[in-house]
């Protein structure tokens, strides 16, 4: 099993960042993805435990599914399919700061099995910086909002 793990830090509050962080319809702006869809609405939310959200790339589709739901801390989810060699794909996602604070911190852990031998090194580099780039695109959101509101 290959890890990788990234810690954002994020000018906004942790509730303002929360709600970019679940919000499925702006990960376009970060992925290479043209549009990211919600197939299954969870719960409570529509972005909550159970929810199906699709990356969709030309053709390729990538699908994940929320696990876990703690807003305003923490949400985990598993890729259902992946155009890459790799299996059990699964990620946390948690807000650290404080209740009311104006600055929180997105800590981002995920742990992958790699179906080929020998290529998991590259793949983790590329996982790696993909969440990475995804965090950094969540921060900018959150902190345009918090100077915003």
């Amino acid at each position: 099993m290959q890890t990788f793990s990234s810690s954002t830090p994020i000018a906004a509050p942790r509730e303002i960042a929360w709600e970019v962080m679940t919000s499925h319809e702006l990960y376009a702006r970060w992925t290479p993805s043209s549009r990211v869809d919600l197939e299954i609405e969870g719960s409570p939310e529509p972005n909550g435990v159970g929810a199906v959200r699709a990356f969709r790339t030309g053709p390729v589709s990538t699908r994940e599914e929320v696990t876990v739901f703690e807003p305003p801390y923490r949400m985990v989810y598993r890729l259902l399919n992946a155009p890459l060699p790799i299996r059990n794909y699964r990620s946390e996602m948690m807000l650290v700061g404080e209740d009311g604070g104006d600055s929180c911190q997105l800590h981002w852990d995920s742990w992958v099995d790699i179906v080929i031998p020998l290529t998991g090194g590259i793949l983790r580099q590329l996982m790696a910086s993909a969440v990475a780039k995804m965090a950094a695109g969540i921060a900018e959101e959150a902190q345009h909002r918090a100077q915003s509101a």
